[in-house]
């Protein structure tokens, strides 16, 4: 059984410790258990510490932690997969599809809503959605891989 790669925006790596239950803290501990392979890139490294440093500053070492113990892979965007992102979304943001595009993932998890584009089914080669979407798929078998994790065809 291949892990799920899922790339996570900040968002959801923030929202996951933050609340201590929910979609994303359900990823966050699929990641942990090898179920899904968590990809990030450098700016959500710099967004989460960013936001964390000013929102939540009593947490910034719980997030160091969660960032030494899964097993993130970072991905730096390909230029090629940049100049594809930027015709999609915002200048700002074109890195994380970039991001999610080279790392060859399955999902691209945010809670933001302009990551959430429908239009983009089948042109990215992964689905994006929050993370209870992919749960709920993850959960029922809407989705190809998750028969794999299930045990079932």
């Amino acid at each position: 059984m291949r892990p799920i790669k899922a790339f996570l925006d900040s968002s959801v790596i923030i929202a996951g410790p933050a609340s201590g239950s929910g979609g994303s803290y359900e990823v966050l501990a699929l990641a942990e258990l090898g179920i899904i392979t968590p990809c990030i890139s450098e700016q959500v490294v710099n967004e989460v510490l960013r936001n964390i440093q000013k929102k939540l500053p009593g947490s910034v070492d719980l997030f160091y932690l969660l960032f030494k113990r899964l097993a993130f892979i970072l991905a730096d965007p390909a230029a090629d997969d940049l100049i594809l992102a930027k015709t999609l979304i915002n200048e700002k943001d074109a890195p994380i599809i970039a991001a999610a595009i080279t790392s060859k993932v399955d999902w691209l998890l945010s809670l933001d809503s302009h990551f959430l584009n429908k239009d983009w089914e089948g042109k990215l080669g992964f689905s994006t959605g929050t993370p209870g979407d992919f749960l709920q798929k993850l959960a029922f078998g809407q989705d190809y891989k998750s028969t794999e994790i299930r045990g079932c065809r």
